[in-house]
């Protein structure tokens, strides 16, 4: 009986239309939002990887001024000692290796210049001997882990610098010593007679000092669960995220490395230093944030589809049942013979007015047709 009431007639195709648009709205904001949480995410990795390329940058220029205001220095201290040449075999640091003299003044395990330079430009500096195809350093000031000088190491064969220092050509940036980054300058040192065979290296350098751009990257978040993260040039993790669902190194690494496919993985070398920024954050993140966008906008869709449902309804009841039932009252008592009602629905222009004024004419036919019939009775 209740379905088939005039009112849920009416009702029904507004509810279905209003739903089906609902719907339909939900699945276009949805796929909107979808590439607006994407655009947001790349955005974010974007600010974020140009920020501390900007750092690295700014800090490498620093640096290298730095460094080559030292180097001046240390050569132009090299040379008050006087002409350089290769002395005879030594052993520094455990190691056997030629000597390298300054105007007749072995440096090996001789600290006076380096640790004069450095006195005064601070940083790092160190003197290479020439060994075959090796240059090992026979007086530095660079400490290994344990705190100790680290004399009798060789500069390392499958570096960068060697290259350069074979060709007797200078370098200057940014190298791995010993396991951390150095911003760095090399020059070859030649005798006065040889300017094409190198016999030793100057070295000056300087710890990096990133703690700016550590903590700009430990603050760092890509979504809920995204991360970036600093690698060398060994692929060792420097710095990463301290914040979000993604701190492990472990993890970190893993994802980095093998750039697994529920994930998005953005990796970008940072020119001149060797390093590699990750950014990178779980599809999942995305589906998430799709998912309560859509629940929102269907939540809102759902209370509008309510308030139009009500607004509709009010206007039915008001404009449409209320009169329609009152004039099947008005019939039904015509039809046992009471015609005595006030019709004010007589004063509306639609379809019930026209209904109205026939039930009108309709009670003024019957109580007059029965008034006749009540004289011809008596």
């Amino acid at each position: 009986m209740f379905l088939h009431s005039l009112r849920v007639r009416l009702l029904l195709p507004v509810l279905a239309l209003v739903l089906v648009s609902v719907v339909a709205l939900t699945i276009v904001l949805a796929v909107l939002q979808a590439r607006h949480v994407r655009e947001d995410a790349a955005q974010s990795i974007e600010r974020r990887t140009l920020a501390l390329q900007s750092l690295f940058g700014v800090t490498r220029s620093i640096m290298l001024d730095r460094t080559h205001d030292a180097m001046r220095l240390l050569r132009s201290e090299g040379r008050r000692y006087g002409s350089a040449n290769l002395g005879g075999r030594v052993t520094v640091g455990g190691r056997t290796t030629n000597d390298l003299v300054l105007g007749g003044v072995s440096q090996a395990n001789n600290f006076a210049l380096v640790d004069g330079v450095t006195s005064i430009a601070e940083g790092t500096a160190t003197l290479f001997a020439r060994d075959g195809e090796d240059f090992v350093r026979v007086a530095t000031n660079v400490r290994k882990d344990d705190g100790s000088r680290a004399i009798g190491t060789q500069l390392d064969p499958l570096g960068q610098v060697i290259p350069h220092m074979r060709k007797g050509e200078n370098f200057y940036g940014v190298v791995d010593i010993l396991g951390t980054p150095y911003v760095t300058g090399y020059e070859p040192i030649f005798t006065d007679n040889d300017s094409l065979r190198p016999i030793g290296v100057w070295y000056v350098g300087y710890k990096t000092d990133l703690k700016v751009l550590s903590e700009v990257v430990d603050a760092s978040q890509v979504l809920d669960s995204g991360f970036i993260a600093v690698f060398d040039s060994k692929d060792k993790l420097r710095f990463h995220s301290k914040v979000g669902a993604t701190t492990d190194p472990g993890e970190i690494t893993r994802i980095a490395a093998e750039n697994p496919g529920d994930w998005v993985v953005n990796r970008q070398e940072v020119p001149n230093w060797g390093f590699s920024l990750v950014a990178a954050y779980p599809k999942s993140d995305v589906n998430k944030a799709i998912w309560r966008q859509s629940l929102w906008i269907g939540g809102i869709g759902l209370l509008v589809c309510v308030l139009i449902l009500g607004l509709q309804w009010g206007l039915i009841w008001s404009r449409v049942l209320k009169p329609i039932q009152h004039l099947t009252t008005v019939a039904e008592e015509l039809s046992v013979g009471k015609w005595g009602h006030t019709i004010d629905e007589t004063e509306l222009k639609d379809e019930i007015g026209k209904l109205a004024r026939a039930i009108s004419r309709l009670s003024y036919s019957v109580r007059v047709a029965m008034e006749r019939l009540a004289k011809l009775s008596r």
